[in-house]
């Protein structure tokens, strides 16, 4: 999340972060190999949410390299 909101880039959220909505998750399409793993909160929050495989919660994600993605609220 802080990413999207560093480049100038809205993000959806209702909990400001804290990893409560899951409002800011985003799909990845390319550069998976270039972000966090998953922790304990986003592994709930997709599980509760039912979010497929290929969708991450941007406010849980630390991007450590180039990444393409995309989002339903832009």
């Amino acid at each position: 999340m802080q990413a999207l909101l560093d480049a100038g880039l809205p993000v959806a959220s209702s909990c400001s972060g804290d990893g409560v909505c899951a409002k800011c998750k985003i799909q990845v399409i390319e550069g998976m190999r270039n972000i966090s793993p998953e922790n304990a909160t986003e592994s709930f929050l997709r599980e509760s949410k039912g979010l497929p495989g290929d969708q991450r919660i941007s406010c849980q994600v630390q991007v450590l390299g180039d990444i393409t993605i995309d989002t339903t609220y832009w």
